[in-house]
């Protein structure tokens, strides 16, 4: 779609376009249902042995990570960081996407974090990195490679994978290689939006930031596999930003996939994740095992 200049958008139709809660009047229902299976899984996996839970990696209060280890050694590691604009949500939302994964042969990290506006993002980047860097130096303890890390997320999360994606790795002596691929699903790629939002209230992000921290305004460093997806049902304006975020990496020579899954919308997309069946969890393992 040709590009729409955002500044002739009426703040109710940016509202529309770019807060995924007044898209989906249900989400609330999405989000409890999701977080209701998430709890019993979470807690059978660890009455079970196959999970450690709550490992810190960081002093901030949700610095913390749920490492579900393969079964076999040397397995490759999705890394999951999850959505809530940045200021809600949690990684216990999302331990309902592990079970296809393990059953895959990979290894599975959730990875929390501070929120806004606790801290700034800029600081909440900071954090995710630092994740990072201690999931890939605590690999043997959940049977995965050390380099075959995979990153996913969702909304917010998959906005911060494109950032680690695009962070100056050599410079903090990590291989940016260890990072083999990732799985952006309904993210958000130009954050500028934000500054017209409700949840500016919580972000506060500055107007440096919505330049500085936005990944279509980035050079693309990495050439890591990428699979971009969002769902068909999702406002027009979203998705745009997933067609135009593959396009800026097609265009800098990486390898991107674009998935614009039908009958989905913000929240039913990420659930699809958590069936083996469906065709985006088929697209992330395939991504996790080549």
């Amino acid at each position: 779609m040709p590009e729409v200049d955002l500044a002739a958008l009426s703040d109710e139709a940016l509202n529309q376009h770019f807060m995924p809660r007044i898209a989906v009047p249900d989400h609330e229902s999405w989000l409890n249902q999701d977080l209701g299976t998430s709890a019993r899984i979470r807690t059978a996996l660890a009455a079970e042995g196959r999970a450690r839970l709550d490992c810190r990696y960081g002093p901030g209060p949700r610095q913390l990570i749920d490492l579900f280890p393969a079964t076999s050694p040397e397995a490759p590691i999705l890394v999951w960081i999850h959505g809530g604009y940045w200021r809600a949500l949690s990684k216990e939302h999302y331990t309902n996407i592990v079970p296809p994964f393990l059953a895959s042969g990979a290894a599975v990290a959730l990875v929390g974090y501070d929120l806004c506006p606790t801290v700034s993002l800029t600081a909440l980047l900071a954090q995710t990195r630092d994740a990072l860097r201690w999931v890939r130096s605590h690999a043997a303890e959940m049977q995965g490679h050390p380099d075959r890390i995979t990153l996913a997320g969702n909304s917010a999360g998959a906005h911060i994978c494109a950032m680690a994606l695009q962070h100056d790795w050599p410079r903090d002596g990590f291989s940016p290689e260890s990072i083999r691929a990732a799985a952006l699903i309904t993210g958000i790629y130009d954050i500028a939006p934000v500054l017209r939002l409700p949840v500016q209230q919580e972000v506060r992000l500055t107007a440096d930031e919505a330049i500085g921290l936005s990944p279509l305004k980035l050079p693309i460093l990495s050439k890591a596999r990428t699979l971009v997806s969002a769902g068909a049902n999702e406002p027009a304006l979203w998705v745009a930003q997933s067609r135009s975020y593959h396009e800026k990496l097609i265009g800098a020579g990486a390898e991107s996939a674009l998935m614009i899954i039908p009958e989905r919308h913000h929240f039913s997309i990420t659930r699809d994740l958590s069936d083996a069946q469906a065709p985006l969890t088929a697209a992330v393992t395939e991504l996790l095992h080549t």
